[in-house]
């Protein structure tokens, strides 16, 4: 419920502030007094286009805030904290409009954008005006006052679920698809870059030591002769190292015999000599092993070409090599996984298609069951709103077999009406007038009373093109949705305004050399002139007083 409504600088408004009641609120005033403009602040509220042209002219900001008893508070609260904002009993929401700043929107205190208004708007408060009219027109719309009706709101959801579901499910095939078919353009020369470098049996480093082996094989000749030098050196040859370290040997252990003091000298001395014997030995012994294989020598080299050609190809370094070949035989392992994982997804998708089928089918035959009931209801409503003879139809229209149905299911819908006896059936937005759109969007409202999550309407003078008794009917069917809505409706005729339950007059005024807008509550005999004026004009008589009187009089008694 809209309980408060504060409007700074906006169009002709320089400040009010607005309290609102349950049940049925009539704002009522000469044509031109700017009660639309109220109707103007609270769309802004809702989420409607902000721009400058809404100031005051003089000021440099326009501001309207109003206060909300939510009518579901858990479904309010909720979606607050999915927005990441915070939560009261209470919803406060205040828009700004300037001329030099950004626009700023704020809930509950806190910053919030237009979407995030948009979608708490849409739970708060329905404006059924001339725009509200021209949507009545539309399918979609029309569809979605059939499932209001027959309370398959529930069953739309799920429909929605589903069919993103199955979406979400057809996005997934299908790029997986198109993965799949780069990976298979990319999968025979993968499978022979694996092969190739499979089949060449590679090993960690093996480049390294083949390098090393191709160095000693170059060069076994010169290793050789240098050798056989150093034994010659050593041991080999008169005069030799060793030969000459015995002797030293001989005559440091015949000194030591004689000065004890040289027998550290003489081990060290004796040790030496051991040593260059055992290198000497070990030279030998290398000598002996070294061979030359020219055979080996070329299938070292050919080795050696080999790995460097992949190295050029997938290196630079062996080691970089053997990471490509596991890579891409990853990438092919990946390949039969994306090819199974499809498998999968195809699967899921027919079964996610068969069930928004299935769905669709159900959600079908009870709206068809809907229709009917609700066609009823619709003639009953506005042949009590001065259409006696008015005929009413909700029309399938058929669709192909293989058609996927949409989130809301299979249906299209359109409304069919006939305002007069023995005219045709055809589709409202050919021949429904305004008075017309006005009556049946009332008879919607009425027949949907309570069905609807929105607590507060607005009627923006949706007594367009109705007069007489049927206003008096209409006053009473307003009435008779205040026990389910609170009521907001905006009137020229005073027959709808008798049975309202808190009545606003809203004026001009000039203040300051400057013309405004204001609002005043109404109450007694201020409300009795008002509709008298209504009735009869700027200066009413004591008859149309009386009969102002009469008229408030039998509205409270209904």
């Amino acid at each position: 419920m809209l309980s408060d409504l504060i409007i700074r600088n906006f169009a002709l408004i320089e400040s009010l502030e607005l309290v609102f009641g349950p049940g049925f609120n009539v704002l009522t005033g000469e044509t031109g007094a700017g009660k639309s403009i109220i109707v103007g602040a609270v769309n802004l509220i809702l989420g409607s286009r902000a721009f400058t042209g809404l100031i005051r002219e003089g000021s440099e900001e326009a501001e309207v805030q109003a206060a909300f008893i939510p009518p579901e508070p858990e479904f309010i609260s909720q979606s607050l904290t999915e927005m990441g904002l915070p939560s009261d009993d209470n919803l406060i929401i205040r828009r700004i409009i300037s001329r030099t700043n950004k626009n700023r929107i704020f809930i509950n205190g806190s910053p919030a954008n237009l979407a995030q208004l948009t979608r708490l708007g849409e739970a708060l408060v329905s404006i059924s005006g001339q725009h509200e009219h021209q949507r009545l027109l539309d399918p979609e719309r029309q569809l979605l006052l059939l499932d209001q009706y027959g309370n398959l709101m529930a069953d739309r959801a799920v429909m929605d679920e589903a069919s993103r579901a199955y979406h979400d499910l057809r996005n997934e095939v299908e790029a997986l698809e198109k993965k799949i078919m780069k990976a298979r353009e990319d999968a025979e020369l993968h499978e022979f870059q694996v092969k190739e470098i499979q089949e060449a049996y590679l090993l960690p480093d093996e480049d390294t030591a083949l390098e090393k082996e191709r160095r000693l094989m170059r060069n076994a000749e010169k290793i050789s002769n240098s050798l056989q030098l150093s034994y010659e050196k050593l041991f080999g040859q008169t005069g030799a190292v060793t030969e000459i370290l015995d002797d030293v040997r001989s005559d440091l252990h015949r000194v030591v015999e004689l000065d004890d003091r040289l027998s550290v000298q003489a081990g060290q001395l004796e040790d030496a000599y051991h040593q260059i014997t055992e290198v000497a030995q070990a030279l030998r012994d290398h000598l002996d092993r070294l061979t030359f294989n020219p055979e080996r020598l070329e299938e070292v080299e050919d080795r050696m070409a080999m790995i460097n050609r992949l190295k050029r190809k997938y290196g630079p370094e062996l080691s970089d090599v053997m990471e490509f070949s596991r890579r891409v035989e990853s990438g092919l392992d990946s390949l039969a996984a994306m090819e199974k994982n499809l498998g999968t997804k195809i699967n899921e998708a027919a079964q996610a298609e068969e069930k928004i089928r299935e769905l669709a089918d159900r959600l079908a035959s009870k709206r068809r069951g809907s229709a009917s009931k609700m066609s009823k209801a619709v003639i009953k409503e506005l042949r009590t709103l001065g259409m006696p003879k008015l005929e009413f139809e909700i029309s399938f229209v058929e669709r192909p077999d293989s058609k996927i149905p949409g989130p809301i299911g299979w249906d299209e819908i359109e409304f069919l009406i006939s305002p007069n006896l023995g005219e045709e059936l055809k589709p409202m937005a050919q021949i429904a007038s305004g008075g017309e759109l006005s009556r049946t969007l009332l008879g919607l409202n009425a027949i949907l009373a309570g069905r609807e999550k929105t607590h507060s309407l607005i009627f923006d003078e949706v007594d367009s093109g109705i007069g007489g008794g049927i206003a008096e009917v209409i006053g009473r069917k307003i009435k008779a949705l205040s026990k389910f809505h609170q009521i907001l409706c905006i009137t020229h005729l005073p027959q709808i305004a008798a049975f309202a339950q808190n009545h606003h007059l809203v004026f001009k005024e000039v203040k300051g050399g400057r013309t405004v807008t204001d609002i005043r509550p109404l109450s007694g005999e201020e409300r009795i002139e008002e509709i008298a004026r209504m009735l009869g004009g700027v200066e009413p008589t004591a008859k149309t007083l009386d009969a102002a009187r009469e008229m408030v009089t039998i509205a409270e008694r209904n």
